[in-house]
């Protein structure tokens, strides 16, 4: 799961950041060694910047000495002064003294407030309010994430929930939240469209016309992101619809449609008015029809919970995340008019068995291995969205990861570099053999003998979903439930990710 803003060469650890004056003035910086690929050049990482190292005609012989060993693979975290300057061509620092620093990588979530301001618009119409947020460094809207409220609420203020705050400064995109007593959805639309007009000319953002839309909302917000599906299916990035249903009564799906990324994620014991079989009854057909003919398209529903929203963003934020770096294009300028977004090849993605939710281990593969019936199946876009869904829809979870709290990233934030502790109830998977820990795809750890706990190191920036799978004395295999730790670079402005 891609999750960093620049390219690493080695496991690092970020431990600080700079204290200094101007750039000509001697200053004093924490971080990490490092070395360059090819050349094994010293290297100093200091708040995810690498600067190349040399030593000052002032330094002494120990200064030459511990460079050597930052070469030769040192990691170790060290306080080191000098003056800004250039080195080997790059960025770098021109060393007068270099020693071990005692500071230890923060563990929890961060205690600092939001460094970031924002500019803020409204636009009403018919009693219906929007509200456009656009964080205050941002030169460029790449697009927008889309809330929409449930009924009789208001998502204007959501922004300030960390799962959607973050996503702006990950990809340069604004946020917009609603207020509208109406339950129609259309009509809700053609707002929309009249108050990015009008809010494009307000902000001084005239590319905000021409920007893409990535959607999600609960219950009738979760119908509106299913709506601006249906209305604009060229200008959706992806859509999650918490709570909802795709409704497509009134619409024969084109191209476009079968396109973009879609999952809805319903409670188990939820249902529609009116409604018996849950929500099944209504969303099952829609797939069945559909998935056959290449619908990007899948559903899940959140084991013993019913309509409410409690946590559903932990496979939400990473699948719009996952979807905007794959279908934004590399040279996209909105700008310059309406961006043509990447279509990703149904092969190219992973597929999860519906019908084996209650198997103790839901059923995934990449979609070229699927051996399944594929109308009875949900499409992912890719393995570290699969592994999320793995985790979230299997039925009767032995294992529950109770720290961090499903609902923990609503709130709270951990800064690059810092550690994140996971703990985990195994009371009702007792005598376990092996705990593997994923963020998404990608294994994190294992542990083969308790306490069931991990502590994962160095967090980067985005959107990091953990979850376990477990190994008992007779080679079963369980998972736990997933839990969200969104992450944030301090010193970044809010320009999109590579």
């Amino acid at each position: 799961m891609k999750r960093c803003f620049f390219v690493s060469i080695a496991q690092l650890v970020l431990v600080g950041s700079t204290v200094g004056l101007s750039a000509a003035e001697s200053e004093t910086f924490a971080g990490a060694a490092a070395a360059s690929g090819t050349y094994k050049r010293p290297q100093l990482l200091v708040d995810g910047k690498r600067y190349e190292l040399k030593a000052s005609d002032n330094a002494d012989r120990s200064v030459a000495k511990r460079l050597a060993e930052f070469s030769k693979g040192d990691t170790g975290t060290y306080l080191v002064k000098g003056t800004r300057g250039t080195v080997n061509g790059v960025a770098g620092i021109i060393i007068d003294g270099i020693t071990v620093s005692s500071r230890l990588a923060e563990t929890g979530p961060s205690a600092r407030p939001d460094p970031h301001r924002y500019k803020s618009y409204e636009y009403t119409e018919a009693g219906r309010t929007l509200r456009l947020i656009i964080p205050a460094d941002l030169a460029v809207v790449r697009g927008i994430l889309v809330v929409g409220p449930y009924a009789r609420a208001d998502s204007r203020d959501y922004y300030q929930q960390v799962w959607y705050r973050e996503f702006m400064h990950l990809h340069g995109f604004a946020f917009l939240g609603a207020h509208w007593p109406s339950s129609s959805h259309a009509e809700n639309f053609k707002t929309m469209q009249h108050a990015l007009k009008q809010l494009a000319a307000d902000s001084k953002h005239p590319e905000l016309v021409n920007a893409p839309y990535a959607a999600t909302g609960f219950s009738a917000g979760g119908g509106f992101a299913s709506r601006l599906l249906v209305e604009a299916p060229g200008r959706v990035i992806a859509s999650v619809i918490v709570g909802s249903r795709l409704k497509l009564t009134d619409i024969k799906p084109t191209a476009a449609h079968l396109d973009t990324p879609a999952c809805i994620i319903n409670g188990e014991n939820e249902h529609g008015e009116n409604e018996q079989g849950g929500m099944a009854a209504v969303v099952e057909p829609v797939l069945a029809e559909h998935r056959p003919n290449g619908a990007r398209w899948g559903w899940m529903a959140v084991p013993g919970g019913g309509h409410e929203f409690n946590g559903q963003e932990v496979l939400a934020m990473p699948l719009l995340d996952a979807a905007v770096r794959l279908r934004y294009p590399a040279d996209g300028d909105v700008c310059k008019g309406p961006l043509k977004l990447k279509s990703i090849a149904p092969q190219s993605g992973w597929v999860a068995d519906n019908t084996t939710w209650r198997s103790g281990l839901t059923d995934i593969a990449a979609a070229s291995d699927f051996k399944g019936a594929v109308m009875k199946s949900s499409w992912l876009l890719n393995q570290d969205l699969a592994f999320i869904y793995r985790a979230y829809s299997t039925y009767d979870r032995p294992l529950k990861i109770t720290s961090p709290h499903p609902m923990s990233a609503q709130g709270e934030v951990w800064d690059a570099g810092s550690s994140v502790v996971i703990s985990i109830d195994d009371s009702k998977f007792a005598g376990w053999k092996k705990l593997e820990l994923f963020d998404g795809a990608k294994k994190v750890s294992e542990l083969t003998k308790g306490p069931a706990e991990f502590t994962v190191h160095d967090q980067q920036p985005g959107y990091h979903a953990f979850s376990i799978l477990g190994t008992d004395n007779k080679g079963n295999i369980r998972p736990s439930n997933p839990v969200l730790v969104v992450v944030r670079n301090l010193t970044a402005t809010s320009q999109p990710a590579d």
